[in-house]
C-alpha cells in the first residue's frame, strides 16, 4: 500500500512539472525589435531654444579661410549670406564635444550645402596653420576655416557655452539655437534641417 502511495505521488509530481515547464515556454516570447517603443526625435527632445521674437542680425563680421586655398583668409559678413538659411556653429579645439562633434557637422555639410551656409567658428584660435593642421587630422574636408577674429560674433551671439549653434533663416532672423551637441547625421539634423528651411 505504502509503494502505490509514493508511485502515485511521483506520477504526479511528473506531471506537474512537465506542464508547468510547457506553461512556461508557451507564455515566453521572444520580443518583437520592431514593437520596441522607440524615443520620438522633437526640437524640445535635442534642446532647441527658440528666439522669441525672432532677431534680425545686421552686422556680423568674421574671417574665412577656405580649407583648400592657398590664399589667406577674407572678411565675411553674415549679411550678406541672406536668402539661405545659416547654421552658425561655434566652437574650439580645447572643447571635448566640439572635437567630437565636428567631423558629424562637416558630413552635414556636404549634404545639405545647397540649402543652407554651414559656418563653423572657432573661438580659441586665430593661427591659421594650427587649424589647418587640426582639420587634415579630423579629416574635416567640406567646411572652411573660420574664426572670430576680433570676437564681434562672440559678442553679438552672447555665446558663453562651448559647442553653441545658432539657427538664422534665409530673411536673416535668429530663429533659435542649441547649446550643446547636436546628432548632426541622425534623426535631429534632418529634423533641424527641414525646421529651418521652413522658417
Amino acid at each position: 500500500m505504502g509503494k502505490n502511495i509514493y508511485f502515485i505521488l511521483g506520477v504526479i509530481l511528473v506531471s506537474m512539472g512537465t506542464a508547468g515547464f510547457w506553461a512556461l515556454k508557451s507564455g515566453t516570447k521572444p520580443i518583437d525589435p520592431s514593437q520596441k517603443e522607440t524615443k520620438k526625435v522633437s526640437l524640445l527632445t535635442i534642446n532647441y531654444i527658440p528666439t522669441t521674437p525672432t532677431k534680425p542680425i545686421e552686422e556680423a563680421r568674421f574671417w574665412e579661410l577656405n580649407a583648400t586655398s592657398l590664399s589667406g583668409p577674407v572678411e565675411r559678413n553674415l549679411k550678406d549670406l541672406k536668402g539661405k538659411p545659416i547654421i552658425l556653429h561655434f566652437w574650439a579645439t580645447w572643447c571635448s564635444p566640439c572635437v567630437q562633434e565636428l567631423p558629424h557637422l562637416d558630413i552635414f555639410a556636404k549634404k545639405h550645402e545647397n540649402t543652407a551656409h554651414v559656418i563653423a567658428i572657432v573661438t580659441d584660435s586665430k593661427d591659421m596653420k594650427k587649424i589647418q593642421e587640426f582639420y587634415k587630422a579630423k579629416g574635416i574636408k567640406n567646411l572652411n576655416i573660420t574664426f572670430d577674429k576680433s570676437g564681434e560674433l562672440t559678442k553679438i551671439f552672447r555665446t558663453s557655452a562651448l559647442p553653441t549653434t545658432v539657427f538664422i533663416n534665409s530673411k536673416g532672423d535668429e530663429i533659435g539655437r542649441i547649446h550643446g551637441m547636436v546628432e548632426w547625421t541622425g534623426t535631429a539634423g534632418r529634423l533641424l534641417n527641414t525646421h529651418l528651411s521652413r522658417n
